[in-house]
């Protein structure tokens, strides 16, 4: 019998894309890539010079012309909202890359379309959530091994430099990026609420030290949680001379656990009053390979397996309504660092510059 692969048409081939092609080959008996969609002609050359996959320069005749399953959208962060509201309202389910949007209303603006429309979804790629470290991480907070958290720590300390910035005219713009809270530190923003709980108020002091933008290129932020923990986030672009971490730390009165590596994937401590026997093993049960990209792969196989399962949208962990919570705790910091004061998660948000 013919299995059904699961047929992606990949939106954009900007730094993203080759992850995302890598996986998708990897897992070539689950997926099979339908055609790239990029407007830039020298990279289109350069994409029918290495792969055999059709390659489109406009996205509308793309989506009216190619058979697919799902789009794939890798663009500028700017451009999520438009493109996913497009390819929605063709009743297609969407992939979207980090963030949702950079637009708290445009984000809200998918969200109401992923209610309406019953028969799609979509997912929003948060491949730290599939981090092994992560998971165990999440499993001993289920299990109520920390006590009573009181404190979550989670710190990005990476390089972009000038070319970094200068490599596209999207980078660096509150339009169309929204800065190291919304472009980078996002995923570890995402890791605090889906592993802590939901934010009450937000305060930030953020500043741009050394990248030639209009956004921020540092934030040192406190967070407030409803169940009474304290979040702290320290994020910049301008470690230098070398991207230094991008961990994560939660610390309950039994218990503590740091996650480092580059992004949330290299467990460091992990300490309990209460000892288990899986403890002692720990550290050689959450060992992630360094030759692929492993939470993108795990985020397609989970992809594959929800569609193939009768799961309803709701049980969906990485869909809008679930990717939003992030986007709303970045909005209310940007909005907290303009007004220097806290601010409550349950405001108005619609005032910030980002997006706009």
């Amino acid at each position: 019998m013919k299995i059904h692969k699961n047929r992606i048409l990949l939106i954009g081939s900007g730094n993203i894309f080759n992850k995302h092609v890598l996986v998708l080959e990897k897992l070539k008996n689950l997926f099979e890539i339908a055609g790239i969609v990029e407007k830039n002609i020298k990279k289109i050359n350069l994409l029918k010079a290495k792969y055999n996959y059709p390659v489109y320069d406009n996205l509308d005749y793309a989506l009216n012309n190619s058979n697919f399953d799902i789009a794939s959208i890798l663009t500028d962060s700017g451009s999520h909202a438009k493109i996913a509201i497009k390819i929605i309202n063709k009743k297609k389910s969407i992939i979207i890359e980090k963030p949702i949007a950079v637009s708290l209303q445009d984000a809200e603006k998918i969200v109401n379309l992923e209610n309406k429309h019953k028969n799609l979804n979509i997912f929003v790629v948060k491949q730290n959530r599939f981090n092994l470290p992560i998971l165990k991480l999440k499993d001993a907070i289920i299990k109520k091994r920390f006590g009573k958290i009181f404190l979550a720590t989670v710190r990005i300390r990476w390089k972009r430099d000038k070319k970094y910035y200068n490599s596209a005219k999207w980078r660096g713009k509150w339009k169309s990026d929204g800065g190291v809270l919304c472009n980078q530190a996002i995923h570890h923003i995402d890791l605090l609420q889906w592993l802590v709980g939901d934010v009450k108020t937000a305060f930030s002091i953020n500043s741009t030290v050394s990248a030639p933008i209009e956004t921020e290129d540092t934030s040192a932020a406190v967070l407030k949680f409803k169940n009474g923990a304290t979040g702290i986030i320290e994020a910049t672009t301008a470690c230098r001379p070398d991207n230094l971490e991008g961990s994560i730390s939660i610390l309950g009165t039994k218990g503590t656990v740091i996650i480092g590596g580059f992004s949330a994937n290299k467990l460091l401590e992990w300490k309990f009053t209460n000892k288990t026997k899986d403890d002692v093993k720990i550290f050689s049960t959450t060992y992630q390979p360094k030759n692929l990209p492993w939470g993108h792969l795990k985020f397609y196989e989970y992809v594959d397996q929800f569609l193939k399962s009768k799961s309803t949208k709701k049980n969906n962990f990485v869909n809008a309504k679930e990717a939003i919570k992030s986007l709303k705790i970045v909005t209310a910091l940007i909005k907290s660092n303009s007004i220097s004061k806290p601010v409550k998660l349950n405001s108005n948000l619609s005032t910030t510059k980002l997006g706009k």
